[in-house]
């Protein structure tokens, strides 16, 4: 049988048997398969104080497709010391989720990292890694720059070989990428030739990020190594006497064409060629390969855009190549921002257009979240947007530089580009003691708040029995509901009633009598679990070499009002206060500590009692009648008053020593005394929801500096039957540079990211 004949047998049993199914047991998806959340925030760099927006997209991770499986978004941010310095759960909405996060004034200046997952998206597997995406804190904006940079050292060059498939194979032509980093991590550019044998074969040069690719026949009798224009050496790839090879001849718009090759006298062998895309398996290809077959793979098979895995098998079913590939980068969503002006006033009112096409121009009904903020808050250190983190950052291990740059169309070697990545950080060698099986990593975490209430005393323990428990739930503004845990006292509340109670925190009272029953009850404590695992996990987020970072923005200056004075963006007066602020739950409790103590007002002479020792008369002690005693109120003042019976004279009295006049703050109790006293246990629910401020033109009228950074924080919007929508804006008092950018899906798996700009000068 000749090669020609053979193809034409494996483009049948592609056409035939070309399918899409995973590696599941139950339908044609993993069941329980995992989630992959991105995390789309209003800016890339924040002062200390202010609000950090975002809106979440949770998606099916083997589709892309909305997800409404997981119900809570559990969020936090941690420094660069692995520290959390804020978590918070949030609702989830058919995949889609909103929120803040208070940057704290106290923070110190630095790069922190956001992990937002869901239960299904954090699974119990220290193998899986954690794609935290970056934001930077400043003082001030004017300190947003990094006032070192790393310098690059030739002499500490780390270069990496990765032939085509995974080994170099005796007598078979191969394609070799490879990859230049610095001691830093950096990418460098280099030039150099391949000797074999001390003679030079083939020049080398990188040609994107410090990657770059050659290709040779390699022979197992010669040696190999490479020799820079500076005089450093490196060691080659091996070579190996036996094996399959995949190489990657064409890809069109219609198709892929693979060369598959064995030595030359090796036994013919049945192999298997499968492609799949994020688990799934879409087509399986079968043929007798003696030593070279070519298969054509048409795209059709493939639905989205992505990598495509294509995994070459021998006729034991062990896997010998892997070859990724980047199909249909033109599947997504096309998403076009228009303002109605380069260049406004400030102050000034905007209005823009979005207008949503897939890749054939058909409008699009999408989900899209935009922000227009000042450019000076773009954090060119984490080139990061939705398209490289769900179909690139997220798919391959390791910490990409500047994975955006693979999603501009403006760049006209993006494509080639992406594949020298996925060449070589893509790459992986099979090696079969180390492959392990298919295992499916299990969920850890809950979406709702689960506990179990335990019986202090094992006599009244029996005497419950099988029976039920209740209890009882207040939210932070004393709204309260009845759940009812079981006979092993283990109970939930559901998402929809931490909904009914969103804001705060969530207060459980057990109904049990806690003299006679002293019961107890146990929180499952998500977040301390999921920091557990985090620690073990690996972590990968995109990055930028700061030389490649050119910005020509100047820096914003304070907005000054017309008297001169300096707006702040935002001014806390803090003081000195005895209380705490506290919620309306924590108040009451509060409210009800301060009615059971024994400090009270007479009602005849209005003197305080028992507040100070030593301070307890009244008016006239002795001789006031004390018909009654009223409740003091906080804040007010009070007379106190001391006294001290004389008995040296001829007639003993009581005699006036000191008086004072206080103002009663009553006794300060904190949450966790409060809290014990009335048998309650606390804990944290879904975090409270705020509104964007967004002015109107009244506001706009009022003469106070405005000095928003943020013009606009839009994270619902949802296009119409044309795949239109408009929003309009005011500017601030800032005159400078801004952008736009939107982001979003159709739900079904196809993504855009857009942006645009525009200036504000003054009138």
């Amino acid at each position: 049988m000749n090669i020609h004949r053979l193809l034409l047998i494996i483009l049948s049993s592609l056409a035939v048997g070309a399918y899409a199914q995973t590696m599941s047991t139950k339908g044609d998806r993993l069941v329980d398969a995992p989630e992959i959340v991105y995390l789309q925030t209003d800016k890339g760099i924040y002062e200390t104080g202010e609000d950090l927006w975002f809106k979440s997209y949770t998606m099916d991770a083997q589709n892309l497709v909305l997800s409404d499986r997981s119900k809570t978004l559990f969020v936090e941010m941690l420094n660069t010391d692995d520290s959390i310095v804020w978590h918070e759960k949030y609702p989830i909405f058919s995949g889609i989720a909103e929120g803040h996060i208070y940057v704290d004034k106290n923070l110190d200046a630095g790069d922190y990292r956001l992990h937002a997952y869901t239960r299904l998206s954090f699974l119990d597997d220290t193998g899986h890694p954690i794609y935290a995406q970056k934001i930077r804190v400043v003082k001030e904006i004017v300190n947003r720059r990094s006032k070192s940079r790393l310098k690059k050292d030739r002499h500490d060059i780390r270069l990496s070989f990765f032939p085509e498939g995974g080994n170099l194979i005796d007598g078979i032509t191969s394609k070799v990428a490879f990859m230049a980093r610095d001691g830093n991590g950096m990418p460098v550019n280099i030039k150099g030739m391949l000797m074999e044998n001390n003679k030079e074969l083939a020049s080398l040069e990188t040609i994107h990020d410090g990657m770059g690719s050659l290709f040779l026949l390699p022979q197992k009798e010669s040696s190999y190594k490479v020799v820079l224009d500076d005089g450093q050496e490196f060691p080659f790839a091996e070579v190996s006497t036996s094996g399959l090879s995949i190489y990657l001849r064409k890809q069109t718009d219609d198709y892929l064409e693979f060369y598959l090759s064995q030595p030359e006298g090796t036994t013919a062998q049945t192999v298997m060629l499968e492609g799949k895309m994020r688990g799934i398996l879409y087509c399986r290809a079968t043929g007798v390969l003696r030593d070279k077959m070519k298969v054509r793979i048409p795209l059709t098979e493939f639905p989205m855009q992505g990598i495509a895995e294509f995994t070459l098998y021998n006729e034991k079913g062990q896997p010998m190549a892997e070859r990724l590939v980047y199909v249909h980068p033109e599947r997504k969503l096309h998403i076009v921002l228009k303002t109605d002006s380069t260049c406004y006033h400030t102050r000034g009112k905007g209005k823009l257009c979005i207008k949503v096409t897939d890749e054939s121009g058909k409008p699009v009904q999408a989900h899209l979240g935009l922000s227009i903020f000042d450019r000076a808050y773009l954090n060119e250190f984490s080139p990061e947007n939705m398209l490289s983190h769900c179909y690139l950052s997220t798919e391959i291990k390791g910490n990409i530089h500047n994975p955006a740059y693979y999603f501009d169309e403006d760049n006209d070697d993006r494509l080639a580009s992406l594949d020298l990545l996925l060449l070589t950080q893509g790459w992986r060698r099979y090696i079969w003691e180390n492959v392990d099986s298919l295992t499916m990593a299990d969920g850890f975490l809950s979406d709702e708040i689960r506990g179990r209430q335990i019986i202090g005393k094992k006599k009244k323990l029996k005497e419950l029995g099988n029976s039920e428990q209740l209890l009882q739930v207040y939210g932070p503004d004393t709204w309260s509901c009845f759940i009812i845990a079981d006979s092993m006292g283990q109970f939930v509340l559901p998402t929809e009633q931490m909904l009914a109670l969103r804001g705060g925190y969530v207060y459980l009272k057990p109904m049990l009598d806690k003299d006679m029953y002293k019961p107890v009850i146990v929180i499952e404590k998500s977040f301390v679990k999921a920091d557990s695992l985090r620690k073990c996990c690996p972590s990968y987020f995109p990055y930028m070499d700061p030389a490649q970072v050119i910005s020509d923005l100047s820096l914003n200056n304070h907005v000054s009002g017309g008297d001169g004075s300096i707006l702040l963006d935002e001014l806390t007066i803090t003081g000195k206060k005895e209380r705490v602020f506290r919620d309306k739950m924590m108040g009451r409790l509060d409210s009800l500590a301060q009615m059971n103590n024994n400090v009270y007002v007479c009602t005849s002479c209005g003197q305080l009692i028992n507040y100070r020792p030593d301070y307890q008369g009244h008016h006239a002690i002795g001789a006031c009648p004390a018909k009654g005693r009223k409740q003091p109120i906080i804040g007010k003042t009070y007379r106190i008053a001391k006294y001290k019976y004389y008995t040296t004279g001829p007639n003993p009295y009581f005699g006036l020593v000191d008086e004072l006049y206080v103002v009663y703050q009553g006794p300060v109790y904190t949450d966790e005394e409060l809290l014990q006293m009335n048998g309650i246990l606390r804990v944290k629910g879904y975090y409270g929801k705020r509104e964007f401020y967004q002015p109107d033109e009244v506001d706009m009228q009022i003469p106070i500096p405005d000095a928003r950074n943020v013009l606009l924080w839009k994270p619902d919007i949802v296009t119409n039957e044309k795949g239109e929508a408009k929003v309009e804006f005011f500017c601030s008092d800032i005159n400078t540079g801004f952008a736009g950018i939107v982001e979003g899906t159709d739900g079904n798996g196809n993504l855009g990211s857009s942006l645009c700009g525009f200036n504000v000068q003054k009138p």
